[in-house]
């Protein structure tokens, strides 16, 4: 009886856990779009001929994401720009399009997934 009653407390906590994450990380608005519940303030740097950059932009217009886009392959300031944001990190390897910056946090060509992780914490 004792080892039943365990169980079924271990069942409701993590149930219980599973809808505190949910409420955390999306919201559904009225037209039923799941979106992201904290807005943080994103950059990213890419290219406009980049198609990692361009798949990543239509992901994140898809979860209608407000974001700054900053071409850093035609634009010198955005570049520099990057560059230092780079180097203050200390990233470790290569880097490739698209970079992100969200809140304090920099990303080289994350998954969307990852990406989304970052921006409901």
């Amino acid at each position: 009886m004792k080892n039943n009653f365990i169980k079924f407390a271990l069942i409701l906590a993590c149930i219980a856990f599973i809808f505190s994450c949910e409420s955390k990380t999306k919201s559904i608005d009225t037209s039923g779009n799941i979106t992201p519940k904290v807005e943080k303030k994103i950059t990213v740097y890419g290219s406009v001929n980049c198609d990692h950059c361009i798949e990543f932009r239509e992901k994140m217009d898809s979860v209608k994401l407000k974001y700054e886009f900053k071409d850093a392959e035609a634009n010198e300031k955005y570049y520099n720009e990057l560059l230092l944001k780079i180097q203050q990190s200390k990233y470790p390897g290569y880097v490739s399009f698209p970079v992100l910056e969200v809140g304090d946090q920099l990303l080289v060509r994350p998954n969307f997934v990852d990406f989304m992780k970052v921006v409901n914490q």
